[in-house]
């Protein structure tokens, strides 16, 4: 069994995503194709290449972001930003389960052109929390997503992402709280 190591990674990750990660791993197929939007420095990323490790099931995990930050202020105040090394940090955080991993540089609405309809098992979206963003989100890696697979979130609380979600998928969407019990409420989920 690998250890985690996604506590050594500085960055956000909360009850509600471990829960999800843990989920999704348990419950889909061998040969799942699964993305995450938005990697920061890792440490979700690191969680779940080591849930998919100790699955022994085949799950191709791709990774999206432009490792450039954003307006974010704790995104403009950290060192990787100001000192332009955001995607080498990230490659050396997840060097001990980096063969789970398939790290794609480029933008969320760019990487979702890589993939075919209704492709992917799984998609998590923690990119921009602005609303035109997180609806440009939503918009693109929805289609991508199967019949029964699932497109969800971080940051519920953000005025933009429950804008966006209100809109595109209005009482089509649950907390992380709502589908599994979580005690974070930030994860929202939409199974399609």
């Amino acid at each position: 069994m690998n250890p985690h190591i996604y506590k050594n990674i500085q960055g956000w990750f909360n009850s509600g995503q471990r829960k999800l990660y843990e989920h999704q791993v348990r419950h889909c197929a061998d040969k799942s194709h699964f993305v995450e939007v938005g990697a920061w420095k890792g440490r979700s990323s690191s969680y779940m290449s080591v849930e998919i490790l100790n699955s022994n099931k085949t799950i191709k995990f791709d990774v999206v972001d432009t490792w450039l930050g954003s307006e974010e202020s704790a995104h403009k105040k950290d060192l990787s930003i100001i000192n332009n090394t955001l995607y080498e940090d990230f490659l050396e955080n997840i060097e001990p389960v980096k063969s789970a991993i398939n790290p794609i540089r480029t933008t969320s609405i760019e990487a979702s052109k890589l993939y075919e309809d209704n492709s992917l098992d799984f998609v998590l979206i923690d990119a921009s929390h602005k609303y035109i963003d997180v609806k440009e989100d939503i918009i693109n890696w929805l289609p991508k997503v199967r019949k029964g697979g699932i497109l969800a979130g971080d940051d519920f609380s953000w005025s933009g992402v429950r804008r966006a979600l209100k809109e595109l998928l209005p009482n089509k969407y649950q907390t992380a709280q709502e589908f599994f019990g979580a005690k974070h409420k930030m994860i929202w989920i939409h199974k399609k």
